[in-house]
């Protein structure tokens, strides 16, 4: 009996940890992403490419540009922290670098590695849909 009850309760508890996963499409229209894809675990650059924001935050929650990272395995946030993104709709094969995605949920720039971070906010701000945000602010 207390088999059953255990297999229950591991049942149940994979049920809600998959109802909580969240979608990259649940950020549509409300913020851009900033992908980081490093399948290949290669934690040097990927570090150089993150170091590249470090300080920029307001200018990021600015834009309302969310910074994350797939390493090929798990979605990251800025931090290193594992987030509850669901990994399986992120594949860019092997593809080492920088994915924008706009708020439309639209790639808007995919660069390799490294891409200087006021060349990320000058193509942001060169959007229809920000100048529009920058008007209204």
């Amino acid at each position: 009996m207390f088999n059953l009850k255990c297999i229950a309760l591991l049942v149940l508890m994979l049920q809600l940890t998959t109802m909580s996963a969240q979608e990259l499409t649940e950020f549509k229209w409300k913020k851009r992403i900033l992908l980081l894809l490093d399948t290949k675990n290669d934690l040097h650059t990927r570090n150089l490419q993150l170091n590249k924001f470090d300080g920029r935050y307001n200018e990021m929650t600015e834009r309302d540009l969310v910074l994350l990272v797939y390493n090929g395995m798990e979605v990251l946030d800025k931090d290193g922290m594992i987030t509850n993104i669901n990994p399986e709709n992120v594949t860019y094969g092997d593809f080492q670098g920088i994915l924008l995605i706009g708020k439309d949920g639209d790639v808007k720039l995919r660069k390799k590695y490294i891409v200087e971070a006021n060349e990320i906010f000058d193509l942001i701000d060169q959007m229809p849909m920000r100048r529009s945000e920058m008007k209204n602010r």
